[in-house]
């Protein structure tokens, strides 16, 4: 057999493991020790740390897995400002489906924002709810205000302000929510995240990952300006994840 063919069965054969550890390991999660964390952890804040905590180590040993088997070759820069466990306004490109995955695989305490579907899912919308992701189809207001509520709890908030998956070519255009959110929270940091590669590594409509060489990077904090024009800090943002980029 070709060694080609070989490393694809390779290749097919560990993404289904992985797969297998992913959704496997999210089922089990769900039907133990989340509801073991609901029945013995009252209410609010402290229940919703946890949840994120266990989808946290999910995340990461699901990346582990994936270089451990040779299906991605990751390289992180930057990591260390996020040592602290501050909550930050993460903001990166959206290349790919792995992307919140692996952001959350880094970050400890981390909430984005999901998809309507998921947030009702039967089988996930509890363990969603739980960890007090936002759901992707409230108005602008209440969904400012739900940020606003997740950086103050502690937390960390992923966002990727294009809007919408690219192709990892460029760059989308960002949307206004950034700087409004910016301007609500000026002392939280807001840190760049840039995103290369993994668009290459697993293509859209592609289910077996490429071998190739991703990287994130995460750049210096920045925050909006006391003065700062909605579009010039809109660009700025957007030029400092551009920057990030290392081919």
């Amino acid at each position: 057999m070709p060694l080609n063919s070989l490393d694809y069965l390779w290749r097919l054969a560990g993404t289904g493991i992985a797969f297998v550890l992913l959704f496997g390991g999210g089922a089990l999660l769900a039907l133990t020790t989340f509801p073991i964390v609901h029945l013995t952890t009252p209410s609010g804040n402290r229940r919703r740390e946890r949840n994120q905590f266990l989808i946290h180590l999910l995340f990461r040993g699901y990346v582990f897995m994936l270089r451990f088997l040779r299906l991605i070759d990751l390289q992180v820069l930057g990591a260390e400002r996020l040592k602290d466990g501050a909550g930050r306004l993460i903001v990166a490109n959206h290349p790919s489906l792995l992307d919140v995955v692996l952001l959350m695989a880094l970050v400890r305490r981390a909430q984005c924002i999901v998809k309507k579907e998921l947030w009702e899912s039967r089988y996930l919308g509890r363990v969603v709810r739980g960890a007090g992701y936002i759901r992707n189809d409230l108005e602008l207001d209440a969904m400012l205000t739900a940020c606003r509520n997740a950086l103050a709890e502690g937390n960390s908030l992923i966002i990727f302000p294009e809007g919408t998956r690219g192709d990892g070519s460029t760059i989308a255009p960002f949307k206004s929510g950034l700087y409004r959110l910016g301007k609500a929270r000026p002392d939280v940091e807001l840190i760049p995240a840039y995103i290369n590669n993994l668009n290459r590594v697993l293509p859209k409509g592609e289910v077996v990952p490429v071998p190739m060489l991703a990287s994130v990077s995460f750049g210096e904090p920045m925050h909006v300006g006391d003065d700062e024009d909605k579009n010039a800090f809109l660009d700025r943002a957007r030029n400092a994840i551009l920057e990030l980029r290392q081919w």
